[in-house]
């Protein structure tokens, strides 16, 4: 029986906030050359709309991207894919957890998170966020900020934050 490999779908913030905050280029390169080894090998891939996101930073993140030579950059106009984002979009309009400004914000087309989900469900990947489900998700108190963690559960996606990828594929910092 053949095992299935782990593949890892990221979400912007994975790549933003280590970039903003604790893993800037000039204090981790190792971290970053390991990122992008394992972006080439294909453990980790990048929906198109995450790099279109990342792209426009016209920052050192940016640049770093454009340079990678090859990787899995996932197309989210599979029709697989499509209908999925459609079934998440249908269950924020109608579970009575979110309110109408929540289906707006993640019926944007601007929005990757929704895509991020639909993606890995068709393709069996790991989510890999920095967002925190909510916990006081209800009917009672709808929220208009839909989370990925919670979305993913809803539709069986898994997901975890960038340490515990880190973890999984061995990348490390020193």
């Amino acid at each position: 029986m053949e095992v299935r490999r782990k593949i890892f779908l990221v979400d912007a913030n994975t790549f933003i906030t280590p970039y903003r905050g604790y893993y800037p280029f000039d204090l981790a390169p190792k971290f970053w050359r390991n990122l992008e080894e394992k972006i080439i090998d294909g453990s980790i891939a990048i929906l198109d709309k995450v790099y279109d996101e990342l792209s426009a930073g016209g920052d050192d993140l940016s640049d770093w991207l454009s340079k990678i030579s090859s990787y899995s950059q996932i197309v989210h106009k599979n029709p697989d894919i499509i209908t999925i984002y459609s079934d998440i979009l249908t269950h924020i309009q109608t579970s009575g957890l979110y309110t109408s400004k929540a289906l707006t914000e993640w019926s944007d087309i601007r929005i990757a998170d929704p895509w991020l989900v639909a993606c890995a469900k068709i393709n069996e990947f790991t989510v890999v966020t920095f967002e925190a489900s909510n916990a006081n998700l209800n009917n009672q108190s709808p929220s208009s900020h839909p989370k990925i963690p919670d979305i993913c559960k809803e539709f069986g996606v898994e997901h975890t934050n960038l340490f515990n990828m880190m973890r999984a594929l061995s990348i490390n910092v020193s």
